[in-house]
């Protein structure tokens, strides 16, 4: 399988960085071999003076892309029987398909009903472990004992700790979610045992659910109550357990209600005052609302936002501050239904979002059964778990670990999306005299043109093609550079890649935002970014060499 991680060679964790030296095998590319590559997570990400991405406290401009699954933080079953997630197996899921992102799931529910995994009659799923001790006195409407929400339970947080530092290890970002909105608003019923609820816990909260498959009361509110105060001890104690973590991102919760915004908003302050104390300030992630304008994420004061709009937009602006954010769009959110289509489509959707400057997400069902309209027919299925994944999806999660080679390849520092450049609409470019690059993509394939003039004639670009398809490259033979048009025809059928860059090499960047902040005395915290302005045409520089231009 193209993309396959066959040997974890060496691992150190230093205070302040995580190596892991690794060697990818297994590519079936054209003039392309097994190598080691170094994978650094090095201290939290911060803002990029580019303000489509993030960079670490190296000042190496990165993207995130990769799968996340409901079930990789707790463990989901149907029948009343949880069934254990292999989680070291879901890492080595991640690395072999070459991904840097996931999400962990806190799901609030012990039990949730009417999630549309069957045609009919879906199943109810009972969720374990949960962030409180389960003490009594008392049954919960679930059966189990009532929560003490003055009590964590250890575990869970021990789970979350460990499985953080095991993706880290693989050098895979987290975005571990404080809450998931949607769950609330579409998923309850009268014996889901959620601990907000007056019925399920000791401590006289409640959320004043009476039923059905809606219970908002503990997201809706305007103004701190008893809920925010047991929320708002939750949430540092999350922060307490990760906070030393390099690879850790906030987001607070997914498909929320719209009326959640108030919420949202509190909790994003508490991060950003509660972590300031800390040794780490990590991002802080806003996911969309239900049936609610994109407008309002953008217009917060998160640092990254996951949108609902199926092609996430150049730049992510607002009035919030930041005041620019870093785009990560999730097809949880954006693309529903995403398994009805082709996978050209599917991979028109990555390919299209990295082109417009952003980063994005695969909502995975990996291993949860999910057999209507065919979205998941993952081996095995037992009490709602399989033991292995659908292989229906793995040229697109091949896909995304691909864009994330050519985005380690690209001066990210430098380029930004330029559909103006070419016909097909979709480029990253960065268009100095000396050292330009560009990366075009071709939903649909077929001849196309870009404009080469940026630098004279008297210099030459290597070209190199991709078929996002066969995950094959072809390396073609140089051009000559100052075209306004220049025709381009893809050797291959399908939706194509080509990568163009000045045979000297592309330009190199300016001193970093975070070398600066490190001159200052310190990094540069994520939330320090004002400014929406960000030169067009990249920052001219020295020349970076390019060992070669073969393959990904």
């Amino acid at each position: 399988m193209p993309g396959l991680l066959t040997d974890l060679l060496l691992w150190t964790y230093p205070s302040d960085m995580l190596v892991i030296t690794l060697v990818l095998a297994g590519w079936m590319l054209a003039s392309a071999h097994a190598e080691p590559v170094s994978i650094e997570i090095a201290g939290p990400l911060v803002a990029a003076r580019n303000p489509n991405y993030f960079q670490d406290t190296h000042g190496s401009v990165l993207i995130l892309n990769g799968s996340h699954s409901w079930n990789t933080l707790q463990d989901w079953g149907t029948n009343g029987a949880l069934q254990a997630t292999d989680f070291d197996a879901f890492v080595k899921f991640l690395a072999a398909h070459g991904h840097n992102f996931t999400l962990l799931w806190y799901t609030e529910l012990p039990k949730f009903c009417g999630f549309p995994s069957t045609a009919s009659s879906p199943p109810d799923f009972i969720v374990g472990p949960h962030p409180w001790r389960r003490t009594g006195p008392g049954t919960a409407t679930d059966g189990g004992l009532k929560f003490d929400l003055t009590q964590f339970d250890p575990a869970y947080f021990s789970r979350l700790r460990t499985r953080t530092q095991a993706l880290g290890r693989a050098g895979i970002y987290a975005g571990v979610y404080l809450f998931t909105g949607e769950w609330l608003n579409i998923f309850r019923c009268s014996s889901d045992g959620y601990p907000f609820t007056g019925a399920n816990n000791i401590n006289g909260i409640d959320d004043g659910y009476s039923g059905g498959p809606k219970g908002i009361g503990a997201v809706t509110m305007i103004a701190p109550n008893a809920i925010t105060r047991i929320q708002d001890a939750y949430v540092e104690k999350v922060i307490d357990t990760l906070n030393d973590l390099p690879n850790v991102l906030w987001i607070v919760s997914e498909e929320a209600p719209a009326n959640s915004t108030w919420w949202n908003e509190h909790q994003i302050a508490h991060i950003r005052a509660y972590e300031s104390k800390k040794r780490y300030q990590h991002p802080i992630g806003y996911g969309a609302l239900i049936r609610a304008p994109d407008s309002i994420i953008y217009d917060s004061d998160a640092d990254w936002v996951a949108p609902q709009v199926r092609i996430s937009p150049p730049t992510s602006c607002g009035s919030g501050r930041p005041i620019c954010k870093v785009n990560v769009n999730d097809s949880d959110h954006s693309y529903f239904g995403m398994w009805k289509d082709t996978p050209q489509q599917n991979r028109n959707y990555a390919w299209q979002n990295f082109m417009n400057g952003n980063q994005v997400l695969f909502m995975d069902p990996y291993i949860v059964y999910y057999p209507r309209e065919g979205r998941n027919l993952c081996v095995s299925p037992k009490n709602g778990i399989c033991r292995e994944p659908d292989s229906r999806y793995r040229n697109f999660r091949d896909n995304l670990g691909y864009i994330l080679k050519y985005s380690r390849r690209l001066n990210l520092a430098n380029v930004t999306p330029r559909k103006s450049l070419c016909s097909t609409g979709y480029c990253l470019a960065q268009t100095p005299s000396a050292g330009a690059e560009y990366l075009v993509y071709a939903p649909s394939g077929g001849p196309f043109t870009v404009d080469l003039s940026a630098m004279p004639s008297s210099r030459k670009l290597a070209v190199e093609w991709f078929n996002p398809s066969s995950g094959a490259s072809i390396a073609g033979d140089p051009i000559l550079a100052g075209s306004s048009s220049r025709s381009f025809t893809p050797p291959f059928g399908g939706d194509a890649v080509l990568y163009l860059v000045d045979t000297a090499g592309h330009a190199a960047s300016r001193i970093s935002n975070a070398t600066q902040g490190a001159q200052r005395g310190g990094p540069e915290a994520p939330h320090r970014r004002k400014s929406a302005s960000y030169g067009a045409e990249g920052i001219s520089g020295v020349f970076t060499r390019r060992s070669g231009t073969s393959g990904i």
